[in-house]
Order: structure tokens, then sequence, then C-alpha cells
């Protein structure tokens, strides 16, 4: 096998094997998150912003 063709079964290898980006079991995303400070109980949601332009009722 010749270096170039070396280079590119790693290459190969490499790719077939990502990283895990997805964990295989969907608790370990949810424990991911909470320890970034993160909580699926208690969801923080956004309040509503004013809008300042008033749209004129017809």
């Amino acid at each position: 096998m010749g270096k170039k063709a070396k280079i590119r079964q790693k290459r190969r290898e490499k790719n077939s094997n990502p990283p895990d980006l997805q964990p295989e079991n969907p608790n370990n995303f949810i424990k991911q998150i909470e320890k970034t400070g993160y909580r699926k109980d208690a969801i923080q949601r956004s309040p509503e912003v004013p809008r300042d332009d008033i749209e004129p009722v017809v």
C-alpha cells in the first residue's frame, strides 16, 4: 500500500466514525444541557417585548 493510499484510508476511517455529536441515549442530552445551567422543568421564556410602532385602528 502506498503512502497516498494509507492517507486516503485514514481519511475515510475518520469520516466514517464522526465524533459523538449525537448522544446514544436521549437522557444524555438532558444531562449535558443541565450541566450548562438549563433546567428541563423550569423553562425561562422571554418576556413580551412592547412594540413601539402602534398600528392605528381603522
